[in-house]
């Protein structure tokens, strides 16, 4: 009885829902109520046995709603378990594919470096073959530039004489410094050397042929020239596509190389955005593990509260509350019995017989 009343005294102490002076009042009549048996009890006393009940009626029901609360607090976070493992499995699959797409954006960044980097060696090829393959024609057509000029300038103002006596011996000179800078026979220079200073007026048939002889050379000369020049522009033609190719190929390069640039600092963003994605949903089931622990632990002790409520001042009150006298008297054990030993090999059957005599304890 001692042991129950200690057991409903502690529930209604713990209870939440009643007041420290009610709680102390009830407390201290337990051994004239719920503590004396029922039909000793004074009618005011079993008053008192209804309000300790009424106590841990409340009690109980305050910790029934308690397991419900924790148990719907814990399903709702339940759920959230999965699928914050599956976003943070997901967030770690983008950021793996973040990974691998830029490390291929810095691969195809090196890869067109080098191929920027060939175009400009193939370029540089291709304008020192072209300088080299057009410097022979550029100077013959230099040579060709320059002897048209010395033939309009100053061959043919002689020969249809309109240079005055002023300008005839420099006109000449240019004539004779031409001849003899590109060849023209040497015999033919000498006699007309003679001949281009003569005004147009005083010529006669031979100085007439042999300004025509002298025509005929810088004409030779410039159709040399020219046969040269013509021979030469398919190879100068290749040559130059050849430059204009490889300064396109060197275009596309560089801007390939731009454009891969851009997006490999755009993957790198990417892929800085998508590590954190990853670092906040791990962080985010990491959190979560502590709350749905702590709710699980609550759900589990606000069971264990309920049940060890529910089994000791529930049971031992409902005991109390009907007892009668000797209810909880502890009920002596009963002796044990003797037990007749069989009579081993060997012995008299006079002791059998004394044991079959023997009287049966009550």
């Amino acid at each position: 009885m001692k042991s129950r009343c200690t057991l409903v005294k502690k529930a209604v102490e713990q209870s939440h829902e009643v007041e420290d002076r009610v709680k102390q009042l009830l407390s201290s009549t337990l051994a004239f109520t719920a503590g004396t048996p029922k039909a000793d009890r004074h009618p005011f006393n079993e008053r008192f046995v209804a309000m300790i009940g009424q106590v841990l009626e409340g009690e109980q029901t305050r910790l029934t709603a308690d397991v419900a609360s924790k148990e719907a607090a814990f399903s709702e976070l339940s759920p959230g378990k999965p699928a914050r493992e599956a976003a943070v499995e997901e967030a770690k699959a983008v950021a793996a594919a973040q990974k691998a797409a830029l490390d291929a954006a810095k691969q195809a960044v090196i890869d067109v470096a080098a191929s920027v980097k060939a175009a400009n060696t193939e370029l540089a090829v291709a304008q020192k073959a072209q300088h080299s393959g057009d410097e022979e024609l550029e100077g013959i057509s230099g040579l060709k530039t320059k002897l048209e000029e010395v033939f309009k300038d100053s061959f043919a103002p002689l020969m249809e004489g309109l240079v005055d006596a002023d300008g005839t011996a420099e006109k000449t000179k240019a004539v004779m410094s031409a001849g003899k800078s590109f060849g023209f026979d040497s015999s033919l220079m000498s006699t007309a050397a003679q001949v281009l200073q003569k005004p147009a007026a005083e010529r006669g048939t031979f100085d007439a042929t042999c300004f025509d002889a002298v025509r005929d050379a810088f004409n030779g000369s410039i159709a040399k020239f020219d046969e040269q020049l013509a021979s030469g522009a398919p190879a100068k033609a290749e040559r130059a596509s050849a430059v204009e190719s490889a300064e396109a190929t060197k275009a596309a390069a560089e801007a390939s190389h731009v454009d891969l640039k851009e997006k490999a600092a755009a993957a790198k963003e990417e892929k800085t955005a998508a590590d954190a994605a990853a670092k906040a949903s791990t962080k985010s089931l990491e959190d979560f593990m502590p709350d749905l622990k702590a709710a699980g632990d609550a759900l589990d002790n606000a069971r264990h509260a309920l049940q060890s409520f529910v089994d000791g001042p529930h049971i031992a009150f409902n005991e109390l509350k009907e007892f009668q006298e000797g209810d909880f008297d502890k009920k002596p054990e009963p002796e044990p019995e003797e037990v007749a030993e069989a009579p081993q090999e060997g012995e008299s059957p006079s002791k059998m017989a004394r044991l079959e005599e023997a009287p049966v304890p009550a």
